[in-house]
């Protein structure tokens, strides 16, 4: 039920710069805008290049309201953005990372790969949490790509 651990991951190429994507993922108090799920975030601790290194959730997961802090390694941009848990209520592991590329089939565009491992403490049968999974890093690419296009518009 609990204990298994996978990476997820998805892919998609978002019509926009590297650094339009770059600048959606780093600005975390916007997520509660257009990341679906995402009551609130916040950061709570800058690193000396002004960028984030730590910030607060609150998030819908698996029918419960579920409160997170992260910890974020900005030292790969524009390249990579990635998170791990730093402490939660009912999730033991949480993290990810954002890969920018710029597109090589498609000039002007970004390959964005998105990666998510998220392990709750209360149990959840594999197959739910694996379709839950599936379901919530397709969309929260989709929003993703469709926030980064809106602002760069």
């Amino acid at each position: 039920m609990t204990g298994r651990r996978e990476q997820r991951l998805v892919k998609r190429t978002i019509d926009a710069t590297v650094d339009e994507c770059v600048a959606v993922a780093l600005d975390i108090p916007s997520y509660p805008d257009w990341a679906e799920g995402v009551a609130s975030a916040e950061i709570t601790q800058i690193n000396s290049d002004g960028l984030v290194r730590n910030a607060k959730f609150t998030a819908a997961a698996f029918g419960r309201v579920v409160s997170y802090e992260l910890l974020y390694e900005t030292q790969h941009l524009p390249h990579q953005i990635s998170w791990e848990l730093v402490k939660g209520d009912i999730v033991q592991t949480i993290s990810g990372s954002y890969r920018f590329s710029p597109s090589l089939d498609e000039p002007g565009q970004t390959d964005v790969i998105y990666q998510l491992e998220v392990e709750l403490v209360i149990p959840v049968p594999g197959f739910v949490r694996r379709r839950a999974e599936d379901l919530l890093m397709r969309t929260a690419l989709e929003r993703f790509s469709a926030e980064v296009a809106r602002r760069a518009s």
